[in-house]
């Protein structure tokens, strides 16, 4: 039997944990016509659900086109890709597809072909980079016709959307507001990582998208629920485990599913001939894991500065400080503020950390502080 607990990638089907509740709340939003704004502290599985999300709408009858900010770099890309996409989630036929395609205005059709000589249709841009923005809105326009042509509710989810601000984002967000709030055939999900830039989209009074859809903030799995999910795996396994073990599991994850996922993983492959599972093994599984991670931890150690090393050294030990008080200050003998500032933004930079919005600065990877702990273990 294949280890069932999958990370690091898309994860669907019997391998995807519990998320009723978030997928039923999700659907009734599409169902309705409304923009969701879902703001997630990353590795909580939002686009894993969001995939998950879709499976079910498609199945609903409710087309989804899914597109991913990180995917393009450029405004050029991301228009011909939302219009692509948009439209191939309405239309399947090649020839019909070839047909509207040629239509644009500012957008052309591109064929390509993949590894099996299967054609695909697609549209990129056709005028100068200065036209991309009123390409953009020109593909929505068409989805949204083409919505009511099919008698279909289209469905568009914009991944990583804080991302937007690199394509000059404050011009964009108005040409995207002014034409989005034409639109009575697409519903709306706009999701991001960084909660602090998504919130003030849709919170500051200034910006372009204030107000234009609610916000839903996506929490971690209900305990229950996971440690059931776990459970039942471990038992299809043949493995012997505790409901008291698997807390513990989520406790040493701190209820990310991303970490809880790495350490189940780690566990299967460590118990895989005895089948026991004790709380001596699942203590050490966040060392083990560390230990296989070393050689990228090493790298983004190389990376760092005395001072910063000091700095994390200190927040690996103590991860809820506030590291400009003074007690954090003297109890680890750094500072002074202005020092621990510059040391925090280039961490900030360098995604070792991140700032949680109740002003702590948290490890981005959870099993990096063991690391740390186990090298200054291993010093003479």
């Amino acid at each position: 039997m294949i280890n069932p607990f999958k990370y690091g990638g898309v994860v669907s089907g019997p391998y995807f944990a519990d998320r009723t509740d978030e997928i039923k709340e999700l659907t009734r939003e599409m169902e309705n016509n409304n923009r969701v704004f879902l703001v997630s502290p990353r590795r909580l599985g939002k686009t894993c659900l969001l995939h998950q999300l879709s499976k079910k709408l498609e199945k609903r009858g409710m087309p989804c086109a899914y597109i991913d900010l990180n995917a393009f770099p450029d405004l050029r890309g991301f228009a011909g890709a939302i219009a692509s996409l948009t439209i191939r989630a309405l239309e399947t036929d090649t020839d019909r597809l070839l047909k509207i395609f040629s239509g644009f205005h500012k957008l052309r059709p591109k064929l390509s072909m993949d590894h099996e000589g299967n054609l695909s249709a697609g549209l990129e841009l056709a005028v100068g980079e200065k036209d991309a923005l009123a390409a953009l809105v020109e593909g929505l326009a068409y989805a949204d016709t083409l919505a009511a042509k099919k008698k279909k509710r289209l469905v568009i989810i914009i991944d990583e959307f804080s991302d937007i601000e690199k394509y000059n984002g404050r011009s964009v967000e108005k040409a995207l507001r002014a034409e989005i709030q034409k639109h009575e055939h697409i519903a709306y999900i706009f999701s991001g990582s960084e909660q602090s830039v998504m919130l003030a989209m849709v919170q500051d009074s200034k910006r372009a998208f204030y107000k234009l859809g609610r916000i839903m903030k996506l929490g971690t799995i209900k305990r229950e629920s996971y440690c059931r999910f776990i459970l039942q795996w471990l038992a299809k396994g043949g493995y012997k485990a505790s409901k008291a073990d698997i807390m513990c599991i989520l406790d040493l994850g701190e209820d990310v599913p991303y970490n809880i996922q790495r350490l189940c993983n780690a566990l299967w492959e460590s118990a895989l001939e005895s089948k026991t599972i004790d709380p001596d093994l699942v203590e050490r599984m966040p060392l083990i894991i560390a230990r296989q991670d070393s050689a990228h931890y090493e790298m983004l150690w190389q990376t760092a500065t005395q001072a910063q090393k000091t700095l994390l050294i200190a927040l690996a030990g103590n991860p809820d400080a506030l590291p400009f008080s003074k007690d954090f200050q003297m109890q680890h003998g750094i500072g002074p503020s202005s020092s621990i500032k510059a040391s925090l933004v280039s961490l900030l930079k360098k995604g070792i950390v991140h700032r949680t919005l109740e002003g702590r600065y948290r490890f981005v990877d959870r099993f990096m502080p063991f690391w740390i702990a186990d090298i200054l273990h291993r010093r003479p």
